[in-house]
Formats: C-alpha cells, sequence, structure tokens
C-alpha cells in the first residue's frame, strides 16, 4: 500500500515540470503531455509527485530519464488485515492505522510507521 495521500495540485505540476525541464533540457516538448497525463492517470499526489522527480534526478544514469522513471516511483510499506492479525498474533509490533482514503482499519509494523510519518492515521495508539 502506497503512503502517499492527498491531491495533485496544478502549481505543483507546474513547479516539478519547470524541475524536470532545468535538470533535463534534452526532453521533447511532447514529454510534459504524456508525463502530466500519465501523472494524473496514475492518481499521483503533491508529495509523491515531488519525491519521485527529486529521486529521478538524483538517480537518472542515461542522459534523460523516461516517464516510467518518474510514474514507477513509489513508498509503500506492507499491511496487515483484521483476520491476519488474529491468525499470526503479532499485537506487539503491529499498530492500528485508518488512512481517509480507505473502508477500513489496517495494521501496519511501528518500525515503518515511524519511518514514514505515519503516526497522524493511528488508531488509539501511540508510538
Amino acid at each position: 500500500m502506497s503512503i502517499y495521500i492527498g491531491e495533485l495540485t496544478a502549481q505543483t505540476v507546474v513547479a516539478c515540470v519547470a524541475k524536470i525541464k532545468a535538470a533535463f533540457p534534452a526532453l521533447p516538448k511532447g514529454f510534459y503531455d504524456t508525463f502530466t497525463g500519465r501523472i494524473v492517470e496514475g492518481k499521483f499526489c503533491d508529495e509523491r509527485l515531488k519525491d519521485a522527480v527529486n529521486y529521478v534526478i538524483d538517480t537518472c544514469v542515461y542522459p534523460t530519464p523516461t516517464i516510467a522513471n518518474f510514474i514507477s516511483y513509489d513508498k509503500a510499506v506492507k499491511f496487515k488485515t483484521w483476520y491476519d492479525m488474529t491468525k499470526e498474533g503479532c499485537w506487539d509490533t503491529f499498530l492500528p492505522v485508518k488512512f481517509p482514503d480507505r473502508p477500513k482499519v489496517v495494521w501496519i509494523h511501528a518500525n515503518d510507521i515511524r519511518a514514514f510519518n505515519l503516526e497522524k492515521y493511528l488508531v488509539n495508539k501511540t508510538l
């Protein structure tokens, strides 16, 4: 499950496209229309787009990146369902989390909650 939640704003798209143009000036003009369409279709949020652009700028080893370099970027955590938790009995290391865009509570390892700053989604628990 992706840790990114939120909306994609036009201001962030414009800023990120400008950043890509500055870092990779050889990209063709048509790249940006396709790129914008793919991030919208992929339901990117502002934070994920910013992180993806920074990641590609920092790690691209070819002269120019592909759209796939950007849209494949994500940070994800593994989670357990209520059924998994009752079956495995790992209540001491996993904590309940409720994301606003998800219908049910899931359990995520405490280390992942800290690493990805997910404390605000904790359900009646603190780290």
